[in-house]
């Protein structure tokens, strides 16, 4: 008896990815990216990062839930160093038309906004776009927004009677460890998007062949 307890001990310690915490779901990220030049102090500035992104570069979830859903970019994060500003040249999108579930529309309001983690709170830009399947949908700013705070880009899903077009997401946190995608339903109260619920209005998808794709448009 004594024996299989210590086996059964030891077969636990060898296989912890078994745990119950692996399988809790986690705060995730849009597949939503900024693309900006970091305005820097002299002498030395820091080489500015062409894009700016929080998701970890793989589709795994597409999701309609919520009216508004977005990603909060802080270029401090990313920067390194000290900064003055932030300009914001475009934002990109990744969207997914899944046959099961077709879109109502495929029009969308791309916004731009400053503000925090809690909530947009200026609104900069917004732009009517055409959401197309698996590919970027990209909005060029002309000119470019000089921003000196955190800032939301984030797609306004109001001509839709259904949360659609289903926007992607990754399946797991991003560096900082903290909620960096949103999503409301009154513009109001923003909750940090979560990956890997078992909702009406998220699924996961096949991903094998995600960086081919991305691929195509680099």
């Amino acid at each position: 008896m004594g024996y299989s307890v210590i086996i059964l001990m030891c077969m636990f310690l060898m296989f912890p990815s078994y745990s119950q915490a692996d399988s809790v779901p986690g705060v995730c990220d849009y597949l939503i990216r900024a693309h900006v030049s970091i305005v820097s102090w002299p002498p030395i500035p820091p080489p500015p990062p062409h894009e700016l992104v929080y998701d970890d570069g793989t589709a795994y979830w597409l999701t309609w839930g919520g009216l508004y859903r977005g990603s909060c970019f802080d270029p401090d994060e990313f920067c390194g160093g000290p900064m003055l500003g932030c300009i914001v040249e475009s934002m990109e999108f990744w969207f997914y038309h899944h046959p099961d579930y077709p879109w109502d529309t495929s029009e969308f309001y791309a916004e731009l906004w400053l503000g925090g983690t809690s909530a947009p709170l200026c609104e900069y830009d917004k732009t009517q776009l055409t959401a197309t399947h698996y590919s970027p949908v990209s909005i060029i700013y002309t000119p470019s927004f000089e921003l000196s705070e955190p800032f939301w880009g984030f797609v306004n899903l109001e001509m839709s009677a259904g949360g659609w077009p289903s926007l992607l997401g990754d399946n797991s946190p991003n560096f900082t460890g903290e909620a960096r995608s949103f999503m409301s339903d009154d513009f109001i109260i923003w909750e940090p998007w979560i990956g890997g619920e078992a909702s009406a209005n998220l699924m996961d998808l096949e991903n094998n062949s995600w960086g081919s794709i991305k691929g195509l448009f680099r």
